[in-house]
């Protein structure tokens, strides 16, 4: 019986998006309570790249609901709630670079 409480508790007390699946939207990324954890492409989450397309560089992009494999170009693609698809171009110590569909900012 203890070892069942101490499951149920445990279960009681984890984040929702742990049983929800990768966090997605922007407002779920760990760069909202630590803005210096947004140096990195490596380990993105959905909510990371949402985070970035939005603040970073102001993409019309709350939430990422696809993450494409990587091209042998280097970026992959990534699709907004909203249906807007932007190329996201992971780089060295640094944050990923975003752009349109075309590989451009505008």
């Amino acid at each position: 019986m203890k070892k069942f409480l101490a499951v149920a508790f445990a279960i009681l007390i984890l984040p929702a998006y742990v049983f929800a699946g990768e966090p997605s939207k922007a407002t779920e990324s760990a760069y909202n309570t630590d803005i210096r954890k947004a140096t990195t492409s490596k380990g993105l989450t959905k909510a990371d790249l949402a985070w970035h397309a939005l603040n970073t560089y102001g993409w019309d992009c709350s939430e990422v609901v696809a993450k494409g494999e990587t091209t042998p170009e280097g970026y992959f693609i990534i699709t907004c709630a909203n249906g807007t698809k932007l190329r996201v171009y992971p780089r060295e110590r640094q944050h990923p670079r975003i752009t349109n569909i075309r590989g451009g900012y505008d």
